[in-house]
């Protein structure tokens, strides 16, 4: 089984990650309103800090904003259900933080979500409810 991805614009392997990864995309798609273009599906870290091999599951740039590649709008990490706790996905996300400053971080295992919103400070985040509507980004 396979699934089309509508961002990179193939078909992808179906897996039980993979499935949940589309289940966030098209989420963001239909009702956070993100353009198609603004997302990445598995972006490599490398092409911002040579040598590193991680790979984000979702980033969403914020180019409208005239942020850099370094400081996207959303950061997800997902896990298919029971296939890590929630403490080990902080930990791997901890990781990309210190190549990235998202204004989001949305962390997901299974059908679970766990939202926060980067703090004044640009260094901590804190939890919040949801995402807003991609119209309703401020630009900071």
């Amino acid at each position: 089984m396979e699934y089309f991805d509508p961002v990179r614009k193939k078909a992808i392997c179906a897996t039980p990650e993979e499935q949940v990864r589309q289940e966030v995309v098209a989420w963001l798609l239909d009702s956070v309103h993100v353009p198609s273009h603004l997302i990445e599906v598995e972006f490599g870290l490398g092409c911002i800090q040579k040598g590193n091999q991680d790979r984000v599951d979702i980033l969403v740039h914020h180019f409208r904003a005239g942020a850099s590649v370094k400081n996207p709008w959303l950061l997800v990490e997902c896990k298919r259900h029971n296939e890590c706790s929630l403490a080990d996905l902080e930990v791997q996300v901890n990781k990309y933080l210190r190549v990235l400053r998202p204004q989001y971080i949305m962390l997901g295992l299974g059908a679970g979500w766990r939202f926060l919103a980067q703090n004044a400070d640009g260094r901590h985040y804190s939890p919040i409810a949801t995402l807003p509507q991609y119209p309703e980004i401020q630009v900071k």
